[in-house]
C-alpha cells in the first residue's frame, strides 16, 4: 500500500511522512525530492526558469513513476493533486490523507529556511505568507477534499491520531 500525504506548503507532509514511514517500517519518498534528483535542479530553480505550467507537467510525471513503487509513504508538493488528474491518481494508487493546517499556523511553524525552498512564498513576510496559504486553501481545498481522509491540525510530532487515520 502507499500512502500518500497531501496538504499545503508546510504543513508537515515531509517531517511527518518520514515519522510514519519509520513506524510503519517502510520507505519513505518525498516527491520534490525525486524530482530534484531526476532534474538535477532544485524545485525554486525549476520552478522560476520553466514557470508554474512547465514544472506542473514534469511533476505529473514523477507522480506517474510512482506507479512502480508497492508501498511506501509518499510526502507530494502541495500544488501535485490540484493539476491534471493527479488527485485521483493519488486515490488509484493508494490512500491519500490531506493534512489540514490552519494557515497562520504553518506561517508559525516556517522557519526563514522553509520559506526559500517554497517557490510560492519565497521572500514574503510573515503576513503575506498567511494571506497567500489562505488563497491557497481556498483553491486546493476541492482538490484536498477527494481525500480519503482528513487530518486536522496534525502537530508535526507523530501522534496516534495520523496512524489511526491510515488504519480506517
Amino acid at each position: 500500500m502507499i500512502f500518500f500525504l497531501i496538504g499545503l506548503p508546510g504543513c508537515g507532509k515531509s517531517t511527518l511522512g518520514k515519522k510514519f514511514a519509520h513506524v510503519l517500517n517502510l520507505p519513505f519518498y518525498d516527491l520534490d525530492h525525486l524530482i530534484e534528483a531526476g532534474e538535477g535542479a532544485r524545485i525554486t530553480e525549476l520552478f522560476g526558469q520553466l514557470g508554474e505550467s512547465k514544472f506542473r507537467e514534469i511533476e505529473q510525471l514523477y507522480l506517474e513513476k510512482t506507479r512502480t513503487i508497492e508501498k511506501a509513504v509518499i510526502a507530494t508538493g502541495g500544488g501535485t493533486p490540484c493539476f491534471f488528474n493527479n488527485m485521483e491518481l493519488i486515490n488509484s494508487l493508494g490512500m491519500s490523507a490531506f493534512l489540514d493546517v490552519p494557515p497562520k499556523e504553518i506561517a508559525l511553524r516556517l522557519s526563514e529556511n522553509g520559506i526559500s525552498k517554497r517557490p510560492i512564498l519565497k521572500g514574503k513576510s510573515r503576513e503575506e505568507i498567511c494571506i497567500t496559504l489562505e488563497h491557497l486553501r481556498h483553491v486546493r481545498l476541492p482538490f484536498y477534499a477527494k481525500s480519503h481522509i482528513t487530518i486536522v491540525n496534525p502537530d508535526i510530532q507523530f501522534n496516534e491520531q495520523l496512524l489511526a487515520g491510515f488504519q480506517k
